[in-house]
């Protein structure tokens, strides 16, 4: 309370003194140096927190994939960057949606410059579009309720996107590799005047995929920087993209996760005129305005408008023969989501003394508008069946006509707080609390072909409010070396109804952390972490539309990673994480979960992940590669993701401006399986591929 005060004494204050008397930077330094930190001092700083201090000083566990890193391994999206990252599992699935496991769960909020993307949260996955506008992705493990609100156990994954700078840049690359991929990238920026500075990038991408899945995304962005006054930021970001993706539905396996005779790894089942569209234009205004070198004021108001349209086969099933396979499963949907979102926040410097604090007091507002549409489907092709081998895909033609939607209707208010406490050169910690109001409204409509409101359905309200909060300590016994502890919460709003009309109770939990780190150098150092977290209240869909409660589940485990550059021209990120993630009993003696001690679908107990590259004399020679072990797909374990290891490396050359870049990957042909759907149906890795880039930056 009384740092509060002080903080809303230096605004009164602030708001009195001249303009002149002042001391900030003018845009084009403060642009300059947030851009040399992002480049050069990654390691030591990242925006997640929201606070201004070396991650060493925080008792969190962050890592990042760095813009190095994503030119290095040449990954086209979300999931294929993030296996850089230890303790993070990426899933592809239906041919474009993606989500990941942090941790052993699969709660985790994905950010899009440090907005929300309510997609993951309402659906668990959502399709990701290519990477041509995109500086570094971070992440943070653990909850992160307190400063991002709801839903966040597993951690954040914030996509950072490119921006401007005062110097004029401009870059261009096209590629080719395997599976007929064509890439080409364009990006610009600079500055138009001594207060104004633009960002330009734009990135369209297209293959015919791995087992004939096909994916074209085109995506453009804009972003401008103008700073009227030394005092105030005013920060536009306009983003598009228009994204096709070939469904893939996977090969059924047999119990025991055996492939049946005669079926090719190789062969995609889906009908040809199955797809996965995406259409998404994204908004987010944010200004800034410091009163002193102690206290700014901030406010980002954001607004998207998403569709997602799907029609696709999604079960396959073998018939008495096994010589054949019937498309058991169609499934038609169009979601329609638009958030609108607004984060005002007051930052503050102070003293008490001799402890320095820095606090961030902050209110959110999120609304969400979403429909999803279903659709009755007819043809010659539906419920068709093809053969195993040497299949004829087009069984006919699939309409679907709308009958109903879906609408989920959200508001949450969040009111937060934090604080970083700076008690002596040795030890320093962090506290935060935050209070969310959750109001969701949900409704089925009938609607006739044209999508028009035949009839209205009953509005069921699922109120929610939750009191999350993260304290820690960090001790620093060398000015290199952290140990840190911490203890967080979460929550979760259940927005499930279930066809008898049930509602369930909000998800829950806390996790509790201990670590190390380790700055070798001021560009290399080495993070280890133990945790254990739980979460209460678990509910799981099953097929046919219904879910079931699973109760609570536990992971804990341990992760090391060394990341940065121990070397001039070598560049290091590797890791390796254990996660031993669990169904539990229920507390009720009386009633028996089925799946307790059973391991949590998709927690890979072990993980390793590794790359190195190294510059010399225009030459890049990069080599990794990841591992993973037994991964279950289902709460029961009935069937199971064996362990593979994959391995990549690349070769580049860079004369002047030109630059050259051979990436190949699963450099030994690997066979395996990444991810499955319906729990029986795998999707296999991609064989051996490359990619040639050409880049040319000015």
């Amino acid at each position: 309370m009384q740092t509060a005060t002080r903080c809303l004494t230096g605004l009164m204050l602030s708001c009195a003194i001249p303009v002149a008397t002042i001391q900030a930077q003018s845009v084009s330094d403060s642009t300059v140096k947030q851009l040399s930190e992002v480049t050069i001092k990654q390691a030591q700083r990242s925006s997640i927190n929201k606070i201004n201090v070396p991650i060493r000083d925080l008792p969190l566990t962050t890592t990042a994939v760095t813009a190095r890193t994503i030119e290095q391994r040449g990954p086209d999206d979300l999931g294929e960057a993030m296996k850089s990252t230890t303790g993070v599992r990426a899933n592809n699935t239906y041919g474009g949606f993606q989500h990941f496991t942090i941790r052993g769960f699969n709660n985790f909020v994905l950010l899009v410059d440090g907005v929300r993307d309510e997609r993951h949260n309402l659906s668990t996955s959502a399709p990701s579009t290519n990477l041509a506008n995109v500086e570094r992705i971070e992440v943070l493990k653990g909850p992160a309720s307190v400063l991002f609100g709801h839903s966040a156990l597993g951690g954040i994954i914030n996509i950072v996107r490119k921006r401007p700078g005062s110097e004029q840049k401009a870059d261009f690359s096209a590629s080719y590799g395997s599976f007929n991929t064509r890439r080409m990238r364009v990006g610009a920026g600079g500055a138009l005047s001594k207060i104004l500075f633009y960002r330009v990038d734009a990135g369209l991408s297209a293959t015919d995929g791995y087992r004939h899945a096909g994916v074209n995304t085109n995506n453009a962005s804009i972003s401008l920087a103008y700073t009227p006054t030394s005092h105030d930021n005013f920060y536009l970001t306009i983003g598009a993209n228009k994204d096709h993706y070939d469904t893939d539905a996977g090969i059924p396996m047999l119990p025991g996760s055996k492939l049946a005779p005669g079926l090719h790894v190789n062969t995609r089942y889906n009908d040809p005129g199955d797809f996965l569209n995406n259409t998404n234009t994204n908004y987010q205004l944010r200004y800034t305005h410091q009163f002193s070198e102690a206290l700014s004021l901030s406010d980002q108001l954001s607004y998207s408008d998403d569709n997602i349209d799907y029609l696709s086969t999604e079960a396959l099933t073998f018939n008495e023969a096994m010589d054949s396979l019937t498309r058991t499963s169609p499934l038609y949907f169009n979601h329609l989501t638009r958030p609108l979102q607004n984060q005002l926040e007051l930052t503050c410097n102070t003293h008490t003394g001799t402890i320095e604090h820095k606090m961030l007091v902050g209110y959110s507002y999120n609304h969400l508008d979403r429909k999803t549409y279903s659709a009755n489907l007819s043809g010659d092709g539906l419920y068709s069946t093809v053969a195993v081998q040497n299949p004829v895909l087009n069984q006919g033609n699939i309409a679907y006509t709308p009958y109903q939607y879906k609408a989920s209707v959200e508001t949450v208010h969040g009111i937060y707080v934090q604080e970083w406490i700076k008690f002596s050169d040795k030890l320093k910690g962090l506290a935060g609390l935050r209070y969310d109001i959750f109001g969701g409204t949900y409704f089925t409509n009938r609607v006739d072909k044209d999508r028009h409101v035949t009839e209205r359905g009953t509005k069921t309200k699922i109120p929610a409010s939750a009191l999350t909060y993260r304290a820690g300590l960090v001790y620093q016994p060398l000015k290199a070396w952290s140990v840190y502890g911490s203890y967080s919460t979460y929550f979760k709003p259940s927005r499930r109804i279930a066809n008898n009309g049930e509602t369930f109770e909000p998800e829950n939990g806390y996790q509790g952390e201990v670590g190390t780190r380790y700055d070798i150098t001021a560009n290399w150092s080495v993070n280890g972490s133990l945790y254990y977290m739980r979460k209460n209240n678990q509910v799981e869909s099953i097929p046919g539309g219904s879910y079931r409660r699973v109760g609570a589940a536990a992971s804990k485990g341990f992760e090391i990673e060394l990341q940065g550059s121990p070397l001039a021209g070598l560049d290091v990120n590797a890791g390796y994480s254990y996660t031993l993630a669990k169904y539990l009993p229920y507390a009720d003696k009386s009633i028996t979960n089925s799946t307790a001690g059973k391991i949590v679908a998709l927690a890979p107990k072990h993980m390793v992940n590794l790359w190195a590259n190294y510059q010399l004399k225009g030459w890049s020679m990069g080599a990794g590669g990841n591992y993973m072990s037994d991964t279950y797909t289902n709460s029961a374990n009935t069937f199971v993701l064996p362990a593979y290891t994959t391995i990549d490396a690349a070769l580049g050359y860079q004369l002047g401006k030109v630059g050259l870049r051979l990436n190949v990957n699963n450099v030994g042909n690997r066979k395996y399986y990444a991810n499955a759907i319906y729990s029986s149906q795998f999707y296999p890795g991609a064989t051996r591929n490359y990619l040639l880039t050409l880049k040319y930056s000015l």
